[in-house]
């Protein structure tokens, strides 16, 4: 379990005397539910786990209606071990848009106040709690405005990244006053971060990935394990958008190592396909956007604050979130890769 910046979120949010049920959202794979249930455990004398993804039949606890009671009642009926305790138990909702049922309970466990609840959702960006197999259930469900504190959840970053490897805060105070008083760092400590800025570029932040590279320093398997969470990506493209654009989202998605190939980078729809304009794969775009798997970057007219205000609307490049999972997108032959046997070193070939 790694260090993460979302636990001081995470604590800000338990003492704070009016906070509701939290929903933590973010790109898969991130580490949510392992940050979340983490927390949990430390925090609480009782959790109850549910996941909806793997466990499609629990979204029978929230039916037919939503009486904190009585879904206590369903749960402790198919999950005999489960214990629930007022005050001293936390309920987790894992891959919560997968149940829009469980989502709209959130405002009634406010209401009743004797129970904590910490969600997960990987799609809620894109309305991913709306299952388009289940269009009744879709119209009846609600989210619960004004009833649940929001919270964004990240890969790992650069810093999150140096924890792990070493990096403690004696290095971090000394990086800092470096900066302040505008001297160079020692050329030994330099060359460190380099390194771990290089590996940093190619492993990216997704805590499976960078456990794979922790332990066996093999590029190979991190490739794999890269590969495998972005065919999850294209799989929910799949499952959740709309039918309609499924092929346009994920044309876009799959445009993007060609975007950044390009001498002129700014993001062109007719780099997705010949002949591809704005209205027809603006909204696609938009789609992998609200999912959290890119990034855009945009050219701005003037350089002041605030600079959003300053942006050309029209001139953006795109970025995965995860730098690692970019690099896993490009072709084998278009970036080499090299480590000692220690894994200490990484040089990049374009």
């Amino acid at each position: 379990m790694y260090k993460r910046k979302i636990e001081n979120v995470l604590h800000s949010w338990l003492d704070d005397a009016s906070h509701k049920p939290l929903v933590v959202k973010g790109v898969r794979q991130c580490g949510k539910t392992s940050s979340v249930m983490d927390f949990a455990k430390k925090h609480f004398k009782h959790v109850v786990y549910l996941d909806f993804r793997e466990h499609p039949d629990y979204k029978k606890f929230f039916t037919p209606n939503l009486e904190v009671d009585s879904i206590i009642m369903r749960i402790t009926a198919a999950m005999p071990n489960a214990e629930i305790e007022p005050g001293k138990t936390c309920f987790v909702f894992d891959e919560i848009q997968d149940c829009p049922k469980a989502r709209g309970a959130l405002k009634y466990f406010y209401q009743d106040g004797r129970y904590e609840v910490m969600c997960t959702g990987s799609l809620l960006g894109v309305n991913g709690y709306k299952n388009p197999e289940e269009k009744k259930e879709e119209e009846e469900a609600s989210i619960p405005v004004g009833f649940e504190d929001i919270v964004d959840m990240y890969p790992m970053d650069f810093e999150e990244w140096l924890w792990p490897n070493g990096i403690k805060a004696i290095h971090f105070d000394y990086l800092k006053k470096c900066l302040n008083s505008e001297t160079p760092v020692e050329e030994a400590l330099h060359d460190r971060f380099r390194e771990l800025l290089h590996q940093y570029i190619v492993v990216g932040g997704m805590p499976e990935v960078v456990t794979t590279f922790m332990e066996t320093k093999q590029i190979g398997k991190v490739l794999t394990v890269q590969r495998r969470i972005v065919d999850e990506y294209k799989s929910d493209m799949v499952k959740y958008a709309p039918a309609a654009d499924k092929s346009r989202i994920r044309e876009c998605f799959e445009s993007i190592p060609a975007q950044l190939a390009r001498e002129y980078k700014k993001f062109s729809y007719n780099v997705v396909r010949p002949g591809g304009r704005g209205r027809d794969y603006a909204g696609s775009l938009q789609w992998i956007e609200d999912a959290g798997i890119i990034r855009r970057c945009y050219n701005t007219e003037i350089t002041e604050l605030p600079l959003d205000g300053h942006k050309l609307k029209n001139e953006f490049k795109v970025y995965m979130t995860d730098i690692g999972l970019l690099i896993s997108m490009l072709e084998d032959g278009l970036c080499g890769r090299h480590f000692r046997k220690d894994g200490t070193q990484v040089v990049l070939l374009s």
